[in-house]
């Protein structure tokens, strides 16, 4: 996994490209990280560069939109079809604002 960060006045976008799973938790690790400076921010994930997530993959943007906290909804953007398969099969539209 790799990422870039774009940063406005209304919020933060990290751009991810590669496979969201086990092997990018150490640099998903470093974006939990940045989230702690953000609170009450928008925070945007552009996964149009994600072509496969597993749960563990999922369960790192859970970890993020607990950082994030309450009251603050994490924006999915851009999911590729297999991406969107996950995201519709764990209901995960009711935790997150996922944009196509």
């Amino acid at each position: 996994m790799n990422y870039q960060v774009v940063e406005d006045a209304l919020g933060v976008c990290f751009r991810i490209s590669g496979d969201l799973d086990f092997s990018a938790h150490a640099d998903f690790k470093k974006i939990i990280d940045q989230l702690a400076n953000l609170k009450g921010k928008q925070v945007t994930f552009d996964l149009a560069g994600v072509g496969r997530i597993d749960s563990v993959g999922l369960g790192l943007l859970y970890i993020a939109k607990e950082e994030v906290g309450a009251g603050v909804k994490i924006r999915l953007k851009s999911p590729q079809k297999a991406v969107v398969r996950m995201l519709e099969l764990t209901e995960a539209q009711g935790d997150f604002d996922i944009q196509p």
